[in-house]
């Protein structure tokens, strides 16, 4: 969709966004209440479909969405909703005259008069916040009794208790987290085994000048303790519990009371509902050192804005989650002050040689943990290794969110158009290898009736008729239904990566230079770097286009980035094409073997067949072609070995490869 020359007389998205900044409404103050809006007055929208109106700023981020076109700014807005917006603005078309900045000043000024014509005076502010009560941070209690009689007891004093979680994978970072607003700390040390883990939690809280009690529980693990100079509680046969809050309560500082706020209260925003929302929390430093504290930053920085790209995911702003930093949170307050359904936590631990990152995504409505990894790297460049280990947590987060909202959308009932949209872009890569993609289309094809200018779900449709012409399961004659819907995926949203994946795949097939679909899965990658679907197929035209290892490079780069989902398959065939354009025809072999779940798909034994060809094993190469199933409609290694792939082969060594075609009975 092209970008008006002129605003004037035009509704474009600068101007709904003024309405929605200045309160034009009082009933659609967000993306969310709009969508209901609209969908209350029978023009079905959800706030994915107001997000392609967009495409470039959106404030639900909280900055500016990644954009390969700079100057674009502004966009028109489809004309079939005009009528619906005037009406709930209660604008005339004529109030559009105004260029777009012309138009927000209108606004503001609109609603200044209105406020000293009497509007309602603001909200009270709120009430004084009582004084928290002394705050214990615990770490290592874990589910041991006499230790959870010892919290109980200390709770039944007064004090409010924060332990940290010894499941989550990161149970230090989470005791750091705890101490931000702690006035003392008790840390148990139960086993020889953990002595390191809790006299590292006792440095944390002596470097933060917070008082900690150790309360040993075995004598193994007592001259550590002692020896490391720290305030010891020492085994003892009875009355442990006593001695245990006596201690706390005479090393607890008392707690001052908080200014009161001039602030007025803050009502939390709507939660968006159809697509998942995450939070990333301030990653931890565990070291004290620079180097540390500046990787903690930098990959808490980094995270955010590569999961924002993601475009099926709602990410808060960085500059949001700086609040959090010093306080101690969990995921019901969470939910409840950003409306997320998860939140990523992380710590960082550095040496001279080595850098450790543990990181963890806990869902806020069943605390559940979803995923939970630990990245070790050598710490050559710091901001190379920053570079690496963002990719490939955001990576690693992508398939598993998925399939966590997948599944809590079939528990909760909610059947809405990202759902389907989400279900059939599963569904293309489990069903691998049919001939055709069906409840992938099925998917697809419900969303669009639901929502008719939903350009993820066309960008899906056309992906799924691209993939049954590629395997044989449709004929030409669905070609162009498959351009349609991709264009339209891609006039609503040019500068998304599934838009773009659409076309990609849709000039791979049609067939044309292998240079078209080259440059929009070029310019995917650079928008959502940690796609390893993406990566895989943009090396996989990059092998085949000449520069075979770049391509095997990118190919290994994406089986790296995704090791165990449901799009292996796909990366291992990319990957031993890959191989094959850069003659290293054993471990093209070796590769394409790990596809067997794509033994029904022709060109996976064409490539088999070559690679065994160059090797010399020509009866190994006819007895792979002869894997090849009887004709279907549309014969797609016709184009991949006379047209197209592997551009910089010999003819000669082409039509050597072709005559075994006639060998192992194949017209």
């Amino acid at each position: 969709m092209a970008e008006p020359s002129s605003s004037a007389g035009v509704f474009t998205t600068q101007k709904l966004q003024a309405l929605l900044d200045c309160r034009r409404s009082t009933a659609v103050t967000s993306r969310a209440t709009l969508a209901r809006a609209i969908s209350a007055q029978g023009e079905k929208i959800s706030v994915s479909g107001i997000d392609a109106w967009f495409k470039k700023n959106d404030p639900n981020y909280g900055f500016e969405r990644p954009s390969l076109e700079s100057s674009r700014r502004t966009y028109r807005i489809p004309d079939k909703r005009w009528a619906v917006l005037l009406d709930l603005f209660d604008l005339s078309v004529d109030d559009l005259t105004p260029n777009d900045g012309d138009f927000r000043r209108w606004c503001f000024e609109a609603r200044r008069a209105k406020k000293s014509a009497g509007e309602p005076a603001a909200p009270e502010r709120a009430a004084p916040a009582a004084a928290p009560l002394p705050q214990i941070a615990v770490f290592g209690a874990g589910d041991d009794a006499h230790a959870l009689a010892d919290v109980a007891a200390i709770g039944a004093r007064g004090f409010e208790m924060v332990l940290a979680d010894a499941d989550s994978g990161d149970p230090e970072g989470d005791f750091v987290r705890c101490l931000d607003q702690a006035q003392a700390a008790v840390v148990y040390l139960r086993d020889e085994a953990a002595v390191e883990a809790a006299l590292g939690a006792l440095r944390h809280a002596q470097r933060r000048g917070t008082p900690a009690l150790c309360v040993c529980t075995d004598p193994a693990a007592l001259d550590a303790a002692c020896d490391a100079d720290f305030d010891v509680l020492a085994p003892s046969a009875g009355g442990r519990t006593e001695d245990v809050t006596g201690r706390v309560a005479a090393i607890a500082r008392p707690v001052a009371a908080k200014p009161t706020s001039t602030e007025p209260a803050w009502t939390p925003p709507e939660p968006v509902t159809d697509r998942p929302s995450i939070a990333v929390l301030p990653f931890v430093d565990l070291g004290g050192d620079e180097d540390g504290a500046l990787l903690a930053e930098g990959l808490t920085e980094d995270i955010t804005t590569l999961l924002s790209r993601i475009p099926e995911f709602f990410v808060i702003a960085h500059s949001t989650m700086q609040v959090y930093r010093d306080r101690a949170v969990d995921g019901a307050r969470l939910r409840d002050e950003l409306g997320v359904r998860y939140f990523l936590k992380g710590s960082v631990r550095s040496s001279a040689t080595k850098v450790r990152v543990s990181v963890e995504l806990v869902d806020t409505t069943s605390r559940a943990s979803v995923f939970a990894q630990r990245f070790d790297r050598p710490l050559d460049d710091l901001f190379e290794v920053q570079d690496e280990i963002t990719v490939a947590i955001c990576a690693q987060l992508e398939p598993k969110v998925r399939a966590e909202d997948m599944a809590y959308g079939a528990r909760s009932g909610s059947v809405t158009a990202w759902r389907l949209w989400q279900e059939g872009w599963h569904w293309i890569f489990v069903d691998a290898p049919q001939p055709l993609p069906k409840r992938a289309l099925d998917r697809f094809e419900q969303a669009i009736r639901m929502e008719s200018d939903y350009a993820l779900a066309h960008a899906g449709k056309s992906i799924a008729l691209s993939t049954g012409m590629l395997w044989g399961g449709l004929g030409p004659e669905r070609m162009d239904e498959a351009r349609d819907h991709a264009e339209t995926a891609y006039k609503l949203l040019p500068e998304n990566p599934v838009a773009l994946y659409a076309m990609g795949l849709l000039t791979f097939v049609e067939p044309v230079s292998l240079r078209i679909p080259l440059d929009y899965l070029q310019r995917a990658v650079q928008l959502e770097p940690s796609n390893a679907m993406y990566q895989g197929v943009a090396g996989y035209l990059v092998a085949n286009l000449g520069d075979a290892q770049a391509g095997v490079d990118q190919c290994e780069l994406a089986t790296r980035l995704s090791p165990k989902d449901s799009r292996e398959p796909f990366l291992c065939y990319m990957l031993g094409s890959a191989y094959i354009a850069n003659e290293q025809y054993e471990l093209a072999i070796e590769t394409m073997m790990r596809c067997r779940r794509f033994s029904d798909v022709d060109f996976i034994w064409l490539f088999i067949a070559y690679a065994r060809a160059q090797l010399g094993e020509i009866d190994r190469a006819i007895e792979a072609l002869r894997s090849i199933e009887a004709p279907r409609p549309y014969r797609f290694y016709r184009f991949a070995l006379h047209k197209s792939l592997w551009l910089g082969l010999p003819a000669q060594d082409k039509d050597s490869f072709l005559r075994l075609f006639e060998l192992a009975g194949i017209e």
